[in-house]
């Protein structure tokens, strides 16, 4: 029998493996090329009328892309709130910590819809919305300045190649430590960091042909140990997920059916688990079919040479919002980003 503790972590794992499923499932699927299917509904709209499209949508996309406003309104970002937020510390300063690095990333998702300027204004827009002081206005975008140089420079550092991952993990600490300083290094990565650590030591002890069975989980469980009780529960619920994902990759492997997937996992995790994680199960399905189409349908745009580049990515922009609500839009781009639904034009 589970233990109530048990029980809630299952339940909440559950999500997150749905989350990290939906990311993963038939990827290899979505990002073929092949030939394309037949052309969608807002392709043929923009076909039949190119001059109305010339007007009205090819200028809506200019103006997106001149306009952080307008990308604000109407793009990825469409119907969600800004996550984060600014902490004020000793002396009315800025106090940096991962609800500033939550608040600057929310904006940078619009990057590849408008241009850093343009974010960098629907920033400084937000800080104006909250009344916050004028010094403390340029201490946040200072930093923001930082933070986005230090994101082009971690991307340079990570074309390097021949780098083991404790070179790279020593690298990247150095370099957030170099553009960021330390308090800011260490508010925005400081626990990832530890955590990216943690795990290269346990990589370090699980491929050490020196050690036993016995003694890699004697090492392992005092590695476990030391940690702050936080992070265990952490682990311990990354553990128990890890477990739930692996079952059920194993029954989409198997094609298990659904009455023998609520079997298996009702013996083992409860009938309260093996309910929530059916009606993940049928999400999962639901939403793998919309991004299939999806996926079929940005081809078919993508691959149509009547469109000239602006009345593609009109009618790509069209069947994005039209397919996904703003959070849906969110994670839809971070696999194309991903490269997990083909290039994004």
């Amino acid at each position: 029998m589970r233990s109530r503790r048990q029980l809630g972590w299952i339940l909440g794992v559950a999500a997150l493996v749905c989350a990290g499923l939906l990311l993963r499932n038939n990827a290899a699927e979505l990002s073929k090329t092949g030939t394309p299917v037949a052309k969608t509904t807002a392709a043929t709209a923009i076909q039949q009328d190119n001059d109305s499209l010339r007007g009205s949508r090819a200028t809506a996309s200019s103006n997106a892309l001149r306009d952080p406003h307008f990308v604000l309104k109407n793009g990825s970002l469409r119907g969600t709130e800004p996550d984060g937020g600014v902490s004020v510390g000793f002396g009315g300063h800025l106090k940096p910590d991962m609800g500033l690095r939550r608040l600057f990333d929310y904006y940078l998702v619009l990057i590849g819809e408008t241009d850093l300027s343009g974010i960098r204004t629907l920033l400084h827009d937000d800080l104006l919305r909250r009344q916050l002081d004028a010094p403390l206005i340029d201490e946040v975008m200072a930093s923001f300045d930082r933070y986005t140089r230090y994101q082009q420079a971690a991307v340079a550092l990570a074309s390097q190649t021949g780098l083991s991952l404790d070179q790279q993990l020593a690298q990247i600490t150095a370099l957030r430590r170099q553009m960021l300083g330390d308090d800011v290094a260490e508010a925005f990565f400081g626990d990832e960091q530890r955590q990216q650590q943690q795990t290269l030591q346990r990589l370090a002890i699980q491929s050490d042909p020196s050690l036993s069975p016995a003694e890699k989980a004697q090492r392992l469980q005092a590695l476990d140990a030391a940690l702050p009780a936080a992070e265990q529960e952490a682990l311990a619920q990354t553990s128990l997920g890890n477990t739930v994902q692996n079952q059920t990759d194993a029954f989409d492997a198997a094609q298990t059916d659904a009455g023998t997937r609520y079997a298996e996992r009702a013996q083992t995790w409860g009938d309260a688990a093996a309910d929530r994680l059916q009606q993940l199960d049928q999400s999962r399905a639901q939403w793998q079919a919309r991004l299939n189409t999806y996926a079929q349908q940005s081809q078919a745009i993508q691959a149509d040479t009547s469109l000239d580049s602006g009345q593609q990515q009109a009618a790509l922009q069209q069947l994005m919002t039209s397919s996904f609500n703003g959070t849906e839009q969110l994670q839809v781009q971070a696999m194309q980003s991903n490269g997990l639904l083909g290039k994004a034009r």
